[in-house]
């Protein structure tokens, strides 16, 4: 860039043409004249970084959400005593047997539906928690990583009723079995219709503080679920406490628990051992 230019213009008082020059500046600071802005080639290397987003709403995610509430709807319609009975399981024994006097939950289509729903929506929340502490969308909200989450989240139903189901067989406690299945079935369904505006609350704000709610209530309800289990399990099978203790512990807290760290340490560390 040149120093100093010159500027010709015309001169009316002595009506002649004047070429003048001027220093050319390439910025003033405080009164002190810079002769260039840039004083030195940039010499550090860019390099590429993964791109953050907060989106995690997708439009497969309605379409679930929507089928989730539609067989709810459906079952409050066709089986209003059914539904209201498998709510109450809850308040006590008695609602329990009621409930077994007239129908079996796991033989029919309100369990089996509420069942495939629970299994959507708690897929669904752990695919969503997992996007939002880890901020990556791209690599957590696709419908790949829900279908794989999906399959885990079955076969952790699953497994529970077979082993509920063996243990039964081998010490001879059906009934048992049958109320724990109950009971189950009953705080599957009442978590599945609390954590739904949790998981809308997530898709359209994506902050932690709803995703800590969200994993608030399902801990409340596996407390309840344990306790209702407990109780169920204490009356009708004689068996002292310390061996259901230990049933518990053996196969219910311990894996919950190792599920949980191993949660917990791979946001953490990117690792779970």
């Amino acid at each position: 860039m040149p120093d100093s230019l010159f500027i010709t213009y015309w001169n009316p008082a002595t009506d002649t043409v004047v070429n003048d020059s001027t220093q050319c500046l390439d910025s003033v600071s405080q009164g002190v004249v810079v002769p260039s802005f840039i004083t030195s080639g940039f010499e550090s290397v860019i390099s590429p970084m993964v791109r953050v987003t907060h989106e995690v709403l997708a439009g497969w995610n309605l379409i679930l959400l929507a089928a989730v509430l539609l067989l709810v709807v459906i079952n409050k319609q066709l089986y209003p005593r059914q539904f209201r009975q498998l709510l109450s399981v809850p308040g006590g024994i008695a609602h329990t047997n009621q409930l077994l006097r007239e129908w079996t939950p796991t033989r029919s289509f309100i369990g089996f539906s509420f069942t495939l729903c629970y299994i959507i929506v708690m897929a669904l929340f752990v695919q969503k928690t997992c996007v939002v502490f880890s901020r990556d969308a791209y690599s957590y909200n696709s419908f790949e990583v829900f279908s794989v989450i999906f399959g885990c989240v079955a076969g952790w139903v699953l497994l529970r009723y077979m082993t509920l189901s063996l243990m039964g067989w081998l010490f001879r406690q059906k009934e048992v079995v049958i109320r724990q299945f109950t009971v189950q079935l009953s705080i599957s369904t009442l978590c599945l219709l609390v954590i739904q505006p949790i998981i809308w609350l997530v898709l359209y704000i994506p902050n932690s503080i709803f995703v800590w709610i969200g994993i608030g209530i399902l801990f409340l309800a596996a407390l309840a679920r344990l306790v209702l289990e407990w109780i169920e399990t204490r009356v009708f099978s004689k068996m002292p406490s310390f061996y259901i203790f230990l049933y518990f512990c053996t196969l219910e807290i311990a894996p919950l628990l190792l599920v949980m760290i191993a949660g917990l340490r791979f946001f953490a560390n990117n690792t779970v051992f």
